[in-house]
């Protein structure tokens, strides 16, 4: 996969988040202990649809192509997209995108599609959006973009528009205040029209970013800025945006951003519109097994925090949960080809990955309701969530080498769970097993 985001590593980009779960879990590894009831975090994915061989364009362009690719994303459990224009394309058409691209020296080649196909994609599915505008475009832009939904009556699709792309790493570069103008104008024009704003916060020391300036200082600067025009301090409808990637994915992570950003909104909840439990994939563990239960104990950390209101994951379709084959040798997987992949592996058309199967199950089974209990260890964790429905989940996560027994007491009923290794177990509260994921 090719990006002409600055490549910066893990080390810079969440140096301060690599310490183990402490944070707000008391139950931790006390079972049968309930934790405050708040709703679980629904799941999506974050879209690479720059890259060659385009699925994704060409699913927005063509409606059967579009119903496959959106049979295929509900099969992984994914209920909301984030498109992202990235300063790479703008929906005012090819020479805006050109203008753009060059203001923002970027050098993405991809077909322009119109940003109108992405609405109908949207509006005919079962899904909803984040959509990452440029800021530097202007209001009138923005304002067009949901205006494509309204018109279509699915503004209730669009979860939020999020005020550019980590502007802290843009090569123009932008300078703190200047970026919260430009926020600040979309923002005011927007507000009138009901919808969220998702709003890019950053953390860190080292001055990695084009500016020079550090993270913190970045990010510091233009929440001081913006505050001066955006009431940040009272306002319910600006999410924080965060990106968390390997060491970064721990629920320990929320404190050094509520650190940053509490002084100046202290009512702010949290999208995650990008995150992977590695900062990247060349060699393609996303394949594996192993991947997908390292992927599932980090993403339950997560899932279990009341400040997150959505994570989406990174990127489909070339990391992760899916990906797309030609029915010949291409496949989007890292040098779009990998000797893992048999021959029905590569078959035409959408393909899930062990982590795929993972995010289909706590989607729509384990991890879809209200927090009522959460505990366990690393490698040997439990939960249950009451659903809509009013039944609850019992879950039990073993990445251990042998098989699992847990007594719990949940809700007033005690239970002896088990789990035979690398595997993810769902039980009804009165103990009997729904369904099970093994992962050898």
């Amino acid at each position: 996969m090719t990006s002409d985001k600055p490549q910066v590593t893990n080390d810079n980009r969440f140096k301060l988040v690599l310490l183990p779960l402490c944070m707000a879990l008391a139950i931790l590894g006390e079972p049968g202990a309930k934790a405050q009831t708040r709703h679980t975090p629904f799941l999506g994915a974050d879209l690479t649809w720059a890259d060659f061989p385009h699925p994704l364009i060409a699913g927005w362009e063509d409606k059967q192509r579009g119903d496959q690719m959106a049979d295929a994303f509900k099969a992984a459990g994914v209920r909301s997209l984030r498109f992202s224009f990235s300063g790479i394309y703008s929906p005012r058409g090819p020479k805006a995108t050109t203008k753009l691209k060059a203001e923002n020296k970027t050098t993405n080649e991809f077909p322009w599609f119109p940003f109108d196909q992405y609405v109908d994609f949207i509006s005919s599915h079962d899904l909803s959006t984040v959509v990452g505008i440029n800021v530097e475009e202007g209001p009138d832009v923005a304002e067009e973009i949901v205006r494509a939904f309204m018109n279509r009556r699915a503004k209730k699709k669009l979860v939020a528009i999020e005020l550019s792309n980590e502007p802290h790493l843009n090569y123009r570069p932008w300078l703190p205040e200047q970026y919260a103008e430009r926020a600040a104008a979309v923002i005011e024009r927007l507000t009138p029209l009901g919808v969220r704003f998702a709003l890019p916060l950053t953390v860190g020391r080292e001055r990695n970013t084009p500016t020079k300036l550090s993270d913190d200082e970045w990010n510091s600067r233009m929440m001081r800025a913006l505050a001066v025009r955006v009431d940040l301090k009272n306002r319910t409808d600006i999410y924080g945006v965060l990106h968390l990637y390997a060491g970064g994915v721990r629920a320990r992570s929320l404190e050094f951003f509520d650190k940053a950003i509490r002084q100046f909104a202290p009512k702010m909840r949290y999208l995650v519109t990008e995150f992977n439990i590695r900062s990247g994939l060349e060699h393609n563990q996303q394949l594996t097994n192993s991947y997908a239960m390292e992927f599932a104990r980090k993403l339950a950390e997560l899932m279990v925090e009341p400040e997150i209101e959505a994570m989406y994951v990174h990127s489909v379709p070339y990391h992760s949960i899916m990906y797309w084959a030609n029915g010949k040798r291409i496949a989007t997987v890292s040098g779009q080809h990998d000797s893992r992949l048999t021959e029905d592996d590569l078959s035409r058309g959408w393909h899930q990955t062990p982590a795929g199967r993972v995010y289909r199950l706590y989607s729509e089974l384990a991890w879809n309701g209200e927090v009522i209990a959460y505990g366990g260890s690393d490698k040997q964790r439990y939960w249950a969530v009451r659903r809509a429905n009013g039944h609850s989940v019992v879950t039990l996560l073993n990445d251990d080498g042998g098989a699992a027994r847990r007594k719990v007491k949940i809700e007033g009923h005690e239970l002896v769970l088990s789990a035979p290794s690398h595997s993810i177990v769902c039980f009804s509260i009165a103990g009997a097993e729904i369904e099970r994921l093994v992962l050898n």
